[in-house]
């Protein structure tokens, strides 16, 4: 039954723009997030929405017709998820509603007071009116809820887009409208990270927001990684230690599948306690990627060493490559191999007394390097690690 008079009703209704302007209003003066002008279209819009409203509430909760509730809920539901849309936040949606309830109840009450609606009365509407507010605030939250879930699962899905464009090398325009697309501002410059295993949780904190992941199927991950600075490398990488980890080179942004095609090579020289940084592989890159040139490289460079055993033949290859990256440093290179500096002497002699000549011509020293690198990525055999 209805809990007003026809009268009071009557004035209810006509009172309904008036109420609603006052109600925008208030929410515009009162609200962040609403406190921007609108243009007169746009707010006789939402004043014309809030009176629809109002309307529902009148006419399901005091005149008892449940014809229209439905209508009225699905309409909250709806304003929830344009708000979303707009870029309100749910605490300014829910302020909006408490601001609206407390305008609209004392219009109300006002008109109700005027016509002389008994006590019993006036406390009957105040229940419902807040009970109606809150049924609709929980509407729009639930549509502001499912909005903002549905666009942050379609961005997810963008950036994912985006990734895998930009690990496979597809070409600038395509690669800036995914970005367009997946609202990702674009930074001068990435670096792919390349995880074999799972990242630890503070890798992704330390990356922030903008880093790119990329699970490579049946592989490492991906994570191509905005602006890193020549002095952040090492950084990177020591939070990956426990990890195999290998950076690729710092280049454009629309540049990064050959970033990320780098750190996949560079993996291959990382290990659980020291991470890989291409940009301190160069010269083993570079032979990687002609692997006929490196064999024979590493061919000329073990020749002189072919008569003696293998153990003999992998501490003097080792100890001669250390003593042309040291340029002959005696001390450097007894520490660089935990030896004593007079094993050192007594290994080069017997190293000069097979190698000659090639010691000192330049063209040798830097094929003997080249050469000695690749031997050096194989694994010692256990004699030699006895010998040592």
């Amino acid at each position: 039954m209805p809990i007003l008079t026809d009268r009071t009703l009557a004035e209810l209704r006509a009172s309904l723009p008036e109420t609603a302007s006052a109600c925008v209003e208030a929410i515009v003066e009162e609200v962040p997030g609403y406190d921007r002008a609108f243009d007169p279209a746009l707010r006789s819009n939402i004043e014309r929405a809030v009176e629809q409203a109002l309307s529902g509430f009148v006419a399901t909760q005091i005149e008892g017709d449940r014809a229209t509730s439905r209508a009225t809920l699905d309409g909250a539901y709806r304003l929830g998820q344009g708000e979303a849309a707009s870029g309100r936040s749910t605490d300014a949606l829910l302020a909006a509603y408490r601001v609206g309830a407390r305008v609209a109840w004392a219009q109300f009450a006002s008109s109700a007071v005027a016509a002389e609606e008994p006590a019993a009365n006036v406390a009957a509407l105040a229940e419902k009116t807040f009970a109606f507010i809150d049924e609709l605030s929980a509407q729009s939250l639930a549509g502001h809820t499912a909005a903002l879930t549905a666009r942050t699962r379609e961005l997810a899905r963008r950036r994912d887009q985006l990734t895998a464009a930009l690990v496979a090398g597809e070409a600038r325009p395509t690669l800036e409208h995914l970005a367009e697309s997946a609202r990702w501002k674009a930074p001068e410059t990435l670096t792919a990270l390349v995880v074999d295993g799972e990242p630890r949780t503070a890798l992704a904190t330390a990356l922030g927001e903008r880093a790119l992941w990329s699970p490579v199927a049946d592989g490492p991950t991906v994570v191509l990684v905005p602006g890193v600075r020549s002095n952040a490398r090492n950084g990177l990488l020591q939070r990956c230690v426990g990890t195999p980890a290998a950076l690729g080179p710092t280049v454009a942004w629309t540049e990064a599948g050959e970033s990320v095609r780098q750190a996949l090579r560079a993996l291959r020289f990382a290990s659980d306690d020291d991470g890989a940084d291409c940009d301190e592989l160069l010269p083993e890159l570079a032979l990687d990627s002609a692997p006929l040139v490196a064999t024979r490289l590493r061919e000329r460079a073990m020749a002189p060493l072919e008569d003696l055993s293998p153990a003999k033949r992998e501490v003097l290859a080792e100890t001669l490559l250390a003593w042309l990256l040291h340029q002959g440093r005696r001390d450097e290179v007894a520490g660089r191999l935990h030896v004593h500096p007079q094993t050192v002497r007594y290994r080069m002699n017997t190293v000069r007394e097979l190698y000659g000549d090639a010691l000192t011509d330049p063209r040798r020293v830097l094929e003997l390097t080249l050469g000695l690198l690749v031997e050096a990525r194989t694994e010692p055999t256990s004699d030699a690690k006895d010998e040592r």
